[in-house]
């Protein structure tokens, strides 16, 4: 914010320095990226293929467990990453999210020995991370979460099934949340660390419409044993609040709509760069397509839309900065994914039949974007948050 005869205002431009970062690491992803999500951005993701990609980032301060990025922990380069890498290669974009908050869990809340073990070869792009929350019979509510964990001598053994988990097929870790008293309800939630590796589970690849190199999967927990130091906080010698594990998930869940609509934001950028080349270019009755009207107010929708997308996304990553931001991650994640939907299928209407051509890159456009109105919780789920904290009345229970 600056201020100005008493008044604040909001300042809606990046800073020097930050044009400066925005400018280099877009040149570095056009060079270097692009071209692998020409190749690979629309085709099943593999580890062997995801860990090489990973590790091109790190120079950029991508997959960092401390969420210090470059330039600093400041939001805004956030907001740059995201959107700069989701305009290049969606799938990776979300690939080192993922990986970068389970490495934070596990940095920030793990025994020091596990998170020495861990949380460096995650952020390093040697392993790969993943949050197994949702499930079958639980996506938005997790309160609604079936799996088990139940201790046995100085371990736990996790049982149960999780559904539409990023990463989760690829996964080398995996942070899993599991009710251990159901007695307890919220308060009896943990969150485990299950190093693949050393406890093995099962998964099963979902084919999706969109962000095919984003692996989403269903995995399978059946006698998994971890030790006592894979639970989250558990380790601790003080006494560690019961319902932290159930809280830290709702917050996540902010985190991670804030994310997604970032992510929706520069694939909605991709489809209109696409679609203004195009018409700036394309010839009918005389002249280029851009000189009418009709298409010219296309362009213009699609540019506003964008827009006001990145500025709800940019307050929701201020606001997160400063603590819980449920109503903002909601705004911007609904708006910005409907958005990009909508500007994905303008893009293809301003191309006439060469924006099907699954060459020109823009039908991929909106099959990503449509797939991110869903996860985090469906754009209706969002105005139902939204609704009840404006109204402090639930239309939920």
């Amino acid at each position: 914010m600056k201020t100005r005869s008493g008044e604040a205002i909001m300042d809606f431009e990046l800073n020097e320095e930050q044009r400066m970062f925005r400018d280099s690491l877009r040149k570095f992803l056009d060079a270097e990226v692009r071209p692998l999500d020409d190749r690979w951005g629309d085709l099943e993701m593999t580890a062997e293929r995801a860990k090489p990609l990973l590790k091109m980032l790190i120079p950029w301060g991508y997959v960092d467990s401390e969420g210090i990025m470059a330039g600093g922990s400041e939001p805004i380069i956030r907001c740059v990453q995201s959107e700069e890498l989701s305009a290049t290669f969606p799938g990776l974009a979300g690939m080192s999210g993922i990986t970068a908050g389970a490495a934070s869990l596990i940095a920030a809340m793990a025994h020091p020995e596990l998170a020495r073990r861990l949380a460096g070869p995650l952020s390093q792009g040697d392993l790969i991370g993943c949050i197994a929350t949702t499930e079958p019979e639980a996506g938005s509510d997790p309160s609604g979460i079936r799996s088990r964990a139940e201790r046995k001598g100085d371990h736990w053994v996790i049982n149960g099934a999780k559904t539409w988990i990023s990463n989760g097929s690829v996964a080398d870790v995996a942070v899993v949340l599991a009710q251990t008293d159901t007695a307890q309800g919220p308060a009896g939630f943990r969150h485990f660390v299950v190093d693949r590796r050393e406890s093995p589970f099962d998964s099963r690849e979902i084919q999706t419409i969109g962000l095919r190199s984003f692996p989403t999967s269903e995995l399978f927990f059946n006698d998994v044993e971890v030790p006592e130091t894979n639970v989250l906080g558990g380790w601790k010698s003080e006494t560690v609040s019961p319902e932290r594990a159930f809280q830290r998930t709702l917050a996540m869940f902010s985190r991670a709509r804030a994310g997604t609509g970032m992510m929706a934001v520069g694939i909605a950028r991709r489809a209109y760069e696409i679609a203004l080349e195009y018409v700036q270019i394309r010839k009918q009755f005389g002249k280029e397509i851009i000189r009418h009207q009709l298409v010219a107010a296309m362009v213009a929708e699609m540019a506003t839309e964008i827009d006001a997308a990145r500025l709800l996304c940019h307050r929701a990553y201020l606001a997160l900065g400063r603590g819980r931001a449920d109503v903002e991650a909601s705004m911007a994640k609904w708006y910005a994914t409907e958005a990009a939907v909508k500007v994905a299928s303008t893009a293809i209407q301003c191309m006439g039949a060469n924006g099907l051509a699954t060459e020109n890159r823009v039908e991929r456009c909106l099959r990503d974007a449509r797939m991110l109105t869903m996860p985090d919780g469906t754009t209706q789920i969002q105005k139902l948050i939204i609704g009840r904290a404006l109204t402090g009345r639930s239309a939920i229970r």
